[in-house]
């Protein structure tokens, strides 16, 4: 089948499959998770609502951005329960279309349940990478059934790159952040002890190395301990 939203005449679409240029005005990574959802909504027939679900921590599952409440509802359910088409996806399978909830109730049932109590009868959600690990899905909601075609799987699959995209920038810039942070930290120790004890830097750093393998914490953590206990404190 020929994608009939592949229109000669469609601007945004070809906007959005050269560059993805429409995004480049958001300021944060929730932001711009906001706009790829909302375009996906607007451009795909079949979409009517749509999130993004993410793996954070210890699998700890987060909704950094949604276009309705009721997607907060359904991720909520799938966070506190483990269950449901979206944490499949983060877990299990690149692609998982499912055309009628009413079908999946021994798969997934208090999802399902709550779903149909809410108008949602379909969907189709996308693995997202980040760093080369599974980390999140890009999941896309209909109230009618059998709702997706092979137009949406192809439509979802560009959104579901952008937004990958910017799962992997937000991280990339929190870890230079945590970086320059640890880098910052660990010089303030190390001046704390070569003005304490009279040492060159690179006796200041081993002995900070030491104290970090004597105790088992972490050298960032052992800099901040005395960075902390150095401070002086308020009255």
């Amino acid at each position: 089948m020929t994608p009939t939203v592949f229109a000669e005449d469609d601007a945004r679409l070809r906007d959005l499959l050269t560059s993805g240029r429409q995004f480049g005005s958001a300021t944060t990574v929730e932001d711009t998770l906001a706009m790829i959802l909302a375009a996906a909504v607007d451009t795909s027939p079949a979409t009517d609502l749509a999130g993004v679900l993410l793996l954070e921590g210890r699998g700890k599952i987060v909704s950094p951005a949604t276009t309705d409440e009721v997607v907060n509802e359904l991720d909520q359910v799938q966070a506190d329960t483990g269950e449901g088409p979206c944490v499949e996806s983060i877990y299990d399978e690149e692609i998982v279309l499912v055309q009628d909830f009413a079908e999946e109730t021994d798969r997934w049932p208090n999802f399902v349940r709550r779903a149909l109590d809410l108008g949602v009868h379909s969907s189709l959600s996308f693995q997202l990478y980040s760093e080369n690990k599974r980390a999140a899905s890009l999941n896309l909601f209909s109230r009618r059934t059998h709702a997706f075609d092979e137009d949406d799987r192809i439509l979802g699959a560009l959104f579901a790159n952008q937004a990958g995209l910017a799962l992997r920038g937000a991280q990339r810039a929190a870890q230079l952040d945590r970086a320059v942070s640890s880098r910052d930290v660990i010089g303030t120790a190390k001046g704390i002890l070569m003005e304490r004890f009279g040492l060159r830097d690179d006796e200041a750093f081993q002995r900070l190395v030491r104290s970090s393998q004597d105790t088992n914490i972490k050298l960032v953590d052992v800099a901040r301990w005395l960075v902390g206990e150095s401070t002086p404190k308020a009255d």
